[in-house]
């Protein structure tokens, strides 16, 4: 038998444990200190070396990292409206650009920042039906012909 067959027979160690249930004490620290200081979620994934995937899995699958994604996403959208208020105090605004924050943070904060009015159309599991047909003419180019 070559050494590595011998060594493949061999049992490995538990590896790095799944965090399903536990959350390194840094790991909460990191995450809310980002949103302490507005930063996006990208600055703590990468300094904790989680891709979005992993970030989506442990959101379903851990409560602590839940909690902890939650406690950054208050401070963080309280970090951003801090600005604004800051801003209206210290020169009304003057230099603000206001437009850019409202983009930020209806990005940022979807479910409590959003200017559209969702309109909930149901039928009660009723079909649709069009009282018109539709009907679709195609043009052709004159260079396709």
């Amino acid at each position: 038998m070559s050494t590595t067959e011998n060594e493949s027979n061999k049992r490995k160690g538990p590896g790095r444990p799944r965090l399903e249930t536990t959350l390194p004490p840094t790991w909460y620290e990191i995450i809310v200190e980002a949103g302490k200081n507005g930063k996006h979620i990208t600055n703590f994934l990468i300094e904790l070396g989680i891709s979005w995937e992993g970030h989506y899995a442990l959101l379903k699958r851990n409560k602590k990292y839940y909690e902890a994604f939650m406690e950054y996403q208050k401070l963080c959208e309280e970090w951003w409206f801090n600005r604004a208020h800051q801003s209206m105090e210290e020169d009304n605004g003057m230099g603000f650009n206001s437009r850019l924050w409202t983009i930020i943070v209806k990005n940022k904060f979807k479910d409590n920042w959003k200017d559209e009015k969702a309109l909930d159309v149901t039928t009660q599991g009723d079909k649709l039906e069009s009282p018109k047909q539709i009907q679709i003419e195609i043009l052709k180019n004159k260079i396709d012909e």
